[in-house]
């Protein structure tokens, strides 16, 4: 068989990797074929100067199509999402690292910013996606345009044309260069959305040969091609291509899909950006489409102005409020649980007498933050000097800077994942003692993302939730309501407790874990923001509405 490849190191290494694949589980020898396309011919022009679609792929596929080569090896986002005539997806296979990777000089370099960028730093790439997120997340960086192979572009990044480059993670691990005296940087999902189809390989083939289809078929990955081609059928659904400025990524998980997506804006209008998670991989790409383009989710279709709840008491919803204010929407701040003191007294004693232990303490929620003060009082303790602390969002930082304590660290994404991840990326390599204050319907979240560096969580439960006292009767009240914004496990378990609450509502959930309680509870399709933050909650609701 003949291998069609460009010729990149990186293209390269693929196709010797199907090549040895091929002869190590079918049995079949094969040789590679090198050929030359427009993307790389042309190595000035940027993606959007270029004339149509398949900049990479082109002249390789009119090689298969006139039989100069049996099957051709892409990176899989290089490929268009709807085949030419007679060609054929014939598998998918070898996913690597599917996030992006910011390569930075030292001297760019400011933990204290989301992306540890300083202000107004140079950034090279030339992917519109990159573009349209960069510039979302820090208008005040300065991006140029880059082109080349992996080689090409960190040699320019290493003689000063940048102060920072991003390239795919996928990429740099499978050519392992050397990245001494450069700032690594695996950015998280959630705060730079990698293409559809990231790190993934794709092989491609005629739609006729027999076999050559049966022998690649051997290499496929089942549970892998389902998750991409959700990811390609939002690109596909959008008629987009590389000049499209589209992230979207796929989590597979026993209770079905996870999809999150970023579509930049044009003309003025703002970026879209959500979360939806559900059973049913078509569904989820409908629906999740509908919102990129700004049209009205079918069961929204009301005969009444929409009705909104959101679990929270209102003097801690006012963002939530406030975005949804004169929009034409009756919205409701209900109340759904209290906090009560929990945990062993004895224990928590014992370790607030022993804060110098710890080299940091982590706080995930307001509440958390208004029980540890009320234990330190109690307790009559005080912060070592040397202890430093950590906040998940912005919220949680402010109700402890309203403590009068010193936050140290506060991530960027206001979720327990995204707090660890943030976390390690700038303090992962140091052996760490973490003291961790949670409630006691607390997930595992955080620890299992913290075990993957050093440091060492410990928790410690201080407080529980029980259903609000007055929940049944302002539930009962009102008219039931369309879209619910729930803000935790908790704010799930005890609204869905009420009898006049039905399930025809559509939920928007805050994070991960309140999204697992939502799905465990048997909704077909569950809504997140990009953000986690109570303005995010808006902007989904305002985004389902079509406003």
């Amino acid at each position: 068989m003949k291998i069609g490849t460009r010729g990149s190191d990186l293209a390269l290494w693929q196709a010797r990797l199907v090549r040895a694949l091929l002869l190590e589980r079918v049995g079949v020898e094969a040789e590679i074929v090198i050929i030359k396309t427009q993307g790389d011919l042309d190595q000035k022009a940027t993606f959007d100067k270029m004339e149509g679609k398949g900049f990479f792929t082109k002249e390789i596929e009119a090689a298969l199509l006139d039989r100069s080569v049996d099957l051709a090896v892409h990176s899989l986002k290089d490929l268009q999402t709807t085949m030419p005539p007679g060609l054929a997806l014939g598998a998918i296979l070898n996913r690597a690292d599917r996030r992006d990777m910011l390569l930075a000089t030292p001297g760019a370099i400011d933990t204290t910013k989301l992306l540890q960028l300083k202000e107004g730093a140079t950034v090279g790439t030339t992917s519109a996606r990159r573009v349209a997120q960069l510039k979302h997340l820090r208008p005040d960086l300065e991006i140029r345009p880059l082109r080349g192979n992996v080689p090409t572009r960190v040699r320019k990044l290493r003689e000063g044309e940048y102060d920072a480059i991003l390239v795919a993670a996928a990429g740099m691990d499978r050519l392992e260069l050397p990245l001494d005296g450069l700032h690594v940087q695996r950015m998280t999902e959630t705060v730079l959305v990698p293409a559809p189809g990231q790190g993934a390989l794709a092989i491609q083939i005629r739609d006729e040969q027999s076999e050559t289809a049966d022998a690649v078929r051997q290499l496929n990955d089942g549970i892998l091609r389902q998750t991409v081609l959700l990811e390609r059928e939002i690109l596909r659904q959008l008629e987009g291509g590389c000049q499209l400025p589209l992230g979207s990524t796929v989590n597979a998980d026993p209770q079905g899909f996870r999809l999150q997506l970023f579509l930049g804006g044009d003309d003025g209008d703002a970026a879209r950006r959500v979360v939806v998670s559900g059973v049913d991989d078509q569904t989820i790409a409908d629906s999740a489409v509908r919102y990129l383009k700004r049209q009205k989710q079918p069961d929204l279709t009301l005969d009444h102005a929409p009705r909104v709840w959101i679990t929270r008491e209102p003097g801690r919803a006012g963002g939530f409020l406030e975005q949804l204010a004169g929009s034409g929407v009756e919205v409701a701040a209900i109340p759904t649980f209290v906090a009560v003191e929990a945990g062993d007294a004895d224990r928590q004693k014992a370790v607030l007498n022993t804060l110098s232990n710890y080299n940091w303490i982590v706080f995930t929620s307001q509440v958390t933050v208004t029980r540890f003060q009320d234990m330190m009082a109690q307790h009559k303790v005080a912060f070592p000097e040397s202890m430093r602390l950590a906040a998940v969002g912005r919220k949680t930082a402010g109700a402890m800077t309203d403590a009068g304590w010193r936050v140290d660290f506060t991530s960027h994404i206001a979720d327990a994942e995204s707090l660890g991840e943030e976390f390690l990326a700038r303090h992962g390599e140091e052996a760490l003692s973490m003291l961790f204050p949670c409630s006691a319907k607390a997930a595992q979240t955080l620890a299992r993302t913290m075990s993957e560096g050093s440091v060492t969580l410990e928790r410690l439960v201080c407080y529980d939730t029980v259903a609000h006292p007055d929940l049944a009767a302002t539930v009962a009240a009102l008219p039931g309501p369309d879209i619910v914004a729930f803000t935790s496990p908790s704010a799930v378990d005890f609204l869905l407790a009420c009898e006049s609450v039905g399930r025809e509502l559509v939920p928007i959930s805050m994070g991960p874990s309140t999204t697992a309680r939502l799905r465990e509870r048997g909704f077909a399709v569950v809504w997140e923001p990009a953000d986690r933050s109570l303005e995010g909650l808006a902007e989904v609701v305002h985004g389902l509405l079509a406003h």
